[in-house]
Order: C-alpha cells, then sequence, then structure tokens
C-alpha cells in the first residue's frame, strides 16, 4: 500500500495552512484589540496550526519524497486537446502497452521487466499521474526527464499519441482502465 500523497502534497497543503493561521491570527489579534470576543479566532488559528504540525509531521516520517523534474511555465498549462473517450484511452493503452510498459509495467505501477535494471526506478504513475498538470506530464514524455532513464519521446511518438497516452494514465490513475 502506498501513501496516498507525496511529500511535496503534504508541503503545499501545509503552506495553504499556515496562510490560515496567519488569517485567523491577525483577525483574533484586530478583535482583541478591539475589545471584542477575539476567542473563537484564535481557536480556528490553534486548530490550523495543530493541522499544520500533522501534516509536516505526515510529509517528513511517511510520504514517499517524489521530487519533481522542471516543466517550463508555460508547459503547465498545456491542456489534453484529446477527447476523454474510451477510443481515446484504448489508443493510449495501446501505445502505453508498445512503448511505456517496459519499464513502468502494464498497469504504470513501475514494476515492469526492464525496471529493476534502472536507477533510479520508474515512479508509480498510479500515484505520480494524478499529482501533476497534464502539461507537466506531456513535457515529460516528450522531453524526457533528466538524470533518470526516461527517455524523450518527440521523435518516435507523435503530439497525439503522447497525448493518448497521457489520457489512459489518467484514467488508469482514476481507475477507470484495466
Amino acid at each position: 500500500m502506498n501513501f496516498p500523497i507525496s511529500r511535496q502534497g503534504l508541503e503545499q497543503i501545509a503552506i495553504v495552512l499556515v496562510v490560515g493561521v496567519v488569517l485567523f491570527g491577525l483577525l483574533a489579534l484586530i478583535r482583541w484589540r478591539r475589545g471584542d470576543d477575539w476567542r473563537r479566532f484564535a481557536q480556528s488559528a490553534g486548530f490550523l496550526g495543530a493541522l499544520v504540525a500533522l501534516s509536516l509531521g505526515l510529509a517528513y516520517t511517511v510520504a514517499p519524497n517524489i521530487p519533481t523534474p522542471p516543466v517550463p511555465l508555460t508547459a503547465r498549462f498545456a491542456q489534453n486537446p484529446t477527447p476523454d473517450t474510451p477510443a481515446t484511452v484504448a489508443a493510449g493503452r495501446a501505445l502505453f502497452a508498445a512503448n511505456c510498459a517496459i519499464c513502468h509495467g502494464p498497469q504504470g505501477l513501475g514494476d515492469g521487466p526492464a525496471a529493476f535494471t534502472l536507477q533510479p526506478r520508474p515512479f508509480n504513475l498510479q500515484v505520480h499521474v494524478p499529482q501533476h498538470a497534464p502539461g507537466e506530464l506531456f513535457y515529460w514524455v516528450t522531453e524526457g526527464v533528466a538524470s533518470t532513464p526516461m527517455p524523450a519521446w518527440k521523435e518516435k511518438l507523435s503530439d497525439t499519441e503522447r497525448w493518448e497516452i497521457i489520457r489512459f494514465l489518467q484514467a488508469l490513475a482514476a481507475g477507470k482502465a484495466t
């Protein structure tokens, strides 16, 4: 069983919660200065502070560390132009089986026959894919991932074929493809 969120995801949650702590702390301070009842805001800030501690505690003890390779800002906002249909998912499944399963395994778990010879080992895509924007995934499939055995596929697969693979991986991670 894999932990459902990465260290980086929990760190981002903690950052949002810290903003809440600061906001409720400021509201409590303003209410206190006005002579109003400030305890409810202080309790909210304290509760959010406890959630920050829990989030960071899980991040640095239980959650897997999945460093994110750099992606150009413009790539993050690219959206998948292929339709979200069973035909597209099936085409992506066939392309994945022919090109990617040797390393990532047939279910994208990072357990393909070649995975054990690679350093670092391929990611579990069922965990990794939902944590990233489609444009980021497309960029990594297109350009490869630096410092890993992940090759660039821009010369072998067309843009449409790469997007179909991503559509399949999203369906696989969502439990809609097997």
